[in-house]
């Protein structure tokens, strides 16, 4: 009975999932890793413009065989034809650009939670949300509880790290990540959203530039922001101070290695290799496979999907520790 307990102590599983163990789960933090994730992580190409020549494969694909842990999803709030309420949409450009593999906002968190239960040791789940037309101030409450009420349709709040989960008993959310991110046995199986936006829906979510209480998500920030957890520093060349001071004040920072198509069709690593090196948590990419029309598509390389950031991580980190293939996944990355 003894030994019972005790695996059922170091072995986590959800209910319908995959049993895994991480030894060092009570020490690594999310910030102490990187990752690969997808830009516009929906999109199916439509168009001939060059930038917009890309097609993603479905989310869980995504997850399961390209080792993604960050997915970005646009959404687009727009009336029911009933002309009762509203819903959110995922694509990117109406008419010109709006395919997508998940038309429903509530679909994508759908393909996210199917087959995260499927495999609970995985690394959490940033899903970061662009909000691309239908907010207003005047309906910012209507939209908010819109968007808030279609997450926890899909995930219950538990599955969610929230920022009040983080703040705990702190002032702000840099007060509380003085010390890091949650260690790993906290987050596994779990999934983190923000919004991309600093001008008027962050506006409205932060109640006035002033917090998250009782917010489902984060949001794009600053250090210096009582709200700062999360921001999003594009460019790793131009934004490379910035990335690193914003990783060293433990914020989860996004940037991209390519953008447009401009780095695909010239087979130029150059920025991934910057991103790489800047201490950024998520690189984000529109190629994150081998395709048919070029060579160019990017991998953490030795990671297991992820690797131990290069800036943060404490030298016992590896990056079996952090997510190994035997748990996660139908097959090898």
């Amino acid at each position: 009975m003894k030994r019972l307990w005790a695996v059922l102590f170091l072995v986590g599983c959800g209910p319908a999932g995959k049993p895994f163990e991480y030894p060092l789960d009570k020490m690594l933090r999310l910030d102490d890793v990187q990752m690969k994730g997808t830009h516009n992580s929906y999109h199916i190409e439509k168009s001939d413009i060059p930038e917009w020549e890309y097609t993603m494969a479905p989310l869980d694909v995504q997850l399961d065989a390209q080792g993604v842990r960050q997915i970005e999803l646009d959404v687009n709030y727009l009336q029911n034809d009933s002309g009762d309420g509203h819903h959110f949409e995922v694509f990117h450009v109406p008419g010109a650009d709006d395919s997508s593999t998940c038309l429903l906002f509530v679909d994508c968190l759908r393909t996210v939670d199917n087959w995260s239960v499927r495999y609970p040791g995985h690394l959490p789940i940033y899903i970061q949300v662009e909000p691309k037309s239908g907010f207003t101030p005047e309906v910012a409450d209507a939209f908010i509880a819109d968007f808030e009420r279609e997450i926890l349709s899909v995930f219950s709040r538990d599955r969610i790290l929230t920022p009040d989960e983080l703040r705990g008993g702190a002032a702000t959310l840099p007060a509380a990540l003085a010390g890091g991110w949650p260690t790993l046995d906290k987050l596994r199986g779990r999934v983190y959203f923000a919004f991309d936006n600093r001008d008027v829906v962050r506006q409205a979510y932060t109640h006035g530039g002033q917090d998250l209480n009782g917010r489902l998500i984060f949001v794009d920030s600053d250090p210096s922001d009582p709200f700062g957890a999360i921001s999003v520093q594009n460019d790793p060349v131009a934004n490379a101070a910035a990335i690193a001071a914003d990783a060293l004040a433990h914020l989860l920072v996004r940037t991209r290695s390519d953008e447009d198509g401009v780095q695909f069709r010239a087979n130029d690593m150059s920025e991934f290799q910057a991103a790489l090196v800047s201490g950024a948590h998520f690189i984000s990419t529109d190629f994150p496979a081998p395709v048919a029309a070029g060579p160019y598509f990017i991998t953490i390389p030795d990671g297991t999907p992820a690797r131990c950031n290069p800036l943060t991580a404490p030298p016992g980190c590896t990056p079996l520790a952090l997510e190994n293939p035997a748990f996660v996944g139908s097959g090898a990355h």
